[in-house]
């Protein structure tokens, strides 16, 4: 049985827009960045998630396992998926919360404290490569540009 071949309904608007060229330029461009990181990640063992998570326990100061979840967009049961995963791989342990019992606190481990140089090395050699030819004022005017889309949707 063929399948009949239909005529694509395109919208003029969807066509020459430039704010939706530029919507998908920046989802485009954000995911070749997370593809690229990713593989350079892959060589100190760690998944988009796991290097994701373990950024973010770097940089916050011994968050709860609920607050993990919050910074990364996911519900508690996920984050507890990750935080076990980079426990057995030696990156990230548990330790009990001083004023609650009920609480566990999540926190580097040296291992981890020696990757973060890596990943920063990493991410450092990808910016120099993403921005090496655009000047420091065009850099400023996209992240304001940015900021203020950020705002509009927060709105």
């Amino acid at each position: 049985m063929a399948l009949n071949a239909t005529k694509p309904v395109t919208h003029d608007a969807l066509r020459d827009d430039p704010r939706i060229d530029f919507s998908f330029l920046i989802s485009d461009v954000s995911r070749q960045m997370r593809k690229t990181f990713d593989q350079k990640m892959m060589l100190l063992g760690l998944t988009r998630a796991q290097w994701h998570t373990l950024v973010h326990v770097l940089r916050m100061e011994a968050p709860t396992q609920t607050e993990l979840a919050d910074v990364l967009d996911i519900n508690r049961s996920s984050a507890g998926g990750l935080i076990d995963q980079l426990e057995k791989s030696g990156f990230i342990k548990r330790i009990a919360d001083a004023n609650d019992r009920r609480v566990w606190r999540i926190t580097a481990t040296k291992l981890a404290q020696k990757r973060a140089e890596d990943i920063a090395g990493y991410a450092e050699t990808l910016a120099d490569e993403m921005f090496s030819e655009i000047p420091k004022q065009n850099l400023e005017q996209a992240r304001q540009v940015l900021l203020t889309l950020q705002a509009n949707m927060n709105a």
